[in-house]
């Protein structure tokens, strides 16, 4: 979606040949949507943040205003003991601000409770980058940092929590901090000004035919030359600028090289032109995922699942990391009487998806669901989707990593842009595309 989104907006520019080239057989990266008989099933993200506007402003230029859907539920649950807990929706902030939140709160003991509460007394911390786990646990606890904030913050990213950069993932929190001293009662990240209105309740929304019809709209919008299958392996210094070389085409020179792909792919590229910085973004590790999909007949369940799904907290003994309840949550993902579910598993220091075949896997998730959710028949639809080395790990650290790694490639026209970098989702990939386009367009 990054390198989409920068060709786009290249594009806009008359004077600019822009040509794409993407690695793999189709455009899109980790967005892919399939159609199956009556299901529609999400193979990678399911929806944008729509605090974020890039994707929803990109979404309503390329006239799919009215392709957007919310969710049909907001409900979702934490699974605490093997057991499913409802979480309330004044807690999913992160930022709680009333006691009634916690009465709420069934997985929380006393004690936990007294301790949120008393967040506005906890000292404030330097400022530094520092984890996830270490900045939660010690603003509310060390309870609400494993059950919530750890699961709905670090599971995201497939990552450990005691290793994941608050500075590099929620630079937020760290400000809000700093600027209030306490997080409770202050609301979440607040909407951009020139953000459209459309949709701002819902937190997420999704598009009706799957979030593979941006790509596909996208595509349709792209003018200049577009090669698919092509990867390239190497970057060189010329005279004129630079010189992209890759398999089975004639090297190409460029005045702008933007590099939309992962660290260790760029690494690789670098290697002529940028040896310091290629090495540095050597050192960036990346988890390999898998979501298992798997569809019931609503009346195989003894009782009906409510919300859009449940999470996992990394001291739970689950193979999974959370499960999404996708025809819960959106319209028109399976038909009437059917419960589709998105389960997703592998992170950093847990379930290694590698070690295990795409059958073991599926097991794997249809047993967890038989032990949460109890059905009283295997699932009548099942399926794997794999991304390899797809969850690059943000540790602690990772934005001054960052800075040297660009401060290497002052002197070169070339921009690093996606997941890897600084973007965490859909909207942050499309405003990296969009600012290095900017930046692009500002040499001339």
């Amino acid at each position: 979606m990054a390198g989409l989104s920068a060709a786009y907006y290249l594009q806009k520019s008359p004077d600019l040949r822009v040509t794409l080239l993407e690695a793999s057989g189709r455009f899109g990266g980790k967005v892919a949507t399939e159609r199956v008989g009556d299901l529609l099933i999400e193979q990678g993200p399911d929806s944008v943040f729509s605090v974020k506007p890039a994707a929803i402003e990109l979404a309503i230029e390329l006239g799919m205003e009215n392709d957007l859907i919310e969710p049909l539920q907001f409900d979702f649950s934490i699974l605490v003991n093997g057991k499913l807990h409802h979480v309330p929706r004044a807690l999913a902030s992160l930022m709680p601000s009333a006691a009634t939140a916690l009465e709420k709160a069934e997985f929380f003991g006393a004690s936990t409770k007294r301790r949120i509460l008393k967040e506005k007394e906890a000292p404030k911390g330097d400022g530094q980058d520092e984890s996830i786990a270490s900045f939660f646990r010690r603003r509310f606890g060390r309870k609400f940092s494993n059950l919530l904030a750890e699961p709905l913050l670090a599971g995201i990213h497939a990552g450990d929590p005691e290793k994941l950069s608050m500075k590099a993932l929620y630079p937020t929190y760290l400000g809000l901090e700093q600027k209030k001293g306490s997080l409770t009662g202050l609301a979440d990240h607040a909407p951009s000004p020139n953000a459209p209105n459309i949709h701002r309740r819902a937190g997420f929304v999704s598009l009706r035919s799957g979030m593979e019809s941006l790509v596909d709209e996208l595509c349709q919008h792209l003018n200049g030359a577009k090669m698919v299958g092509v990867e390239s392996n190497r970057i060189e210094r010329t005279p004129q600028g630079l010189r992209v070389h890759s398999e089975g085409v004639a090297p190409m020179d460029a005045d702008a090289v933007v590099l939309a792909v992962p660290s260790y792919a760029a690494s690789c590229l670098l290697r002529e032109v940028a040896p310091a910085s290629s090495a540095m973004l050597g050192e960036i590790r990346h988890t390999s995922t898998a979501v298992a999909t798997l569809a019931y007949p609503i009346s195989a369940f003894p009782k009906e699942p409510h919300g859009n799904g449940f999470l996992v907290p990394y001291t739970e003994e689950c193979s999974m990391t959370g499960c999404t309840w996708s025809s819960n949550k959106w319209e028109g993902r399976a038909p009437s009487g059917t419960l589709l579910l998105r389960c997703f598993m592998g992170r950093d220091g847990g379930l290694n998806v590698d070690d295990f075949t795409d059958r073991q896997l599926i097991d794997k998730a249809a047993a967890s669901i038989k032990d949460i959710l109890k059905p009283r028949q295997e699932p009548s639809y099942s399926a794997l989707k794999r991304w390899t080395k797809a969850m690059p790990q943000k540790v602690v650290g990772h934005a001054e990593l960052l800075e040297e790694i660009e401060a290497g490639l002052a002197d070169l026209p070339i921009y690093l842009i996606g997941a890897s970098y600084r973007s965490g989702g859909i909207p942050d990939c499309i405003r990296d595309g969009r600012d290095a386009a900017e930046k692009i367009l500002g040499l001339e």
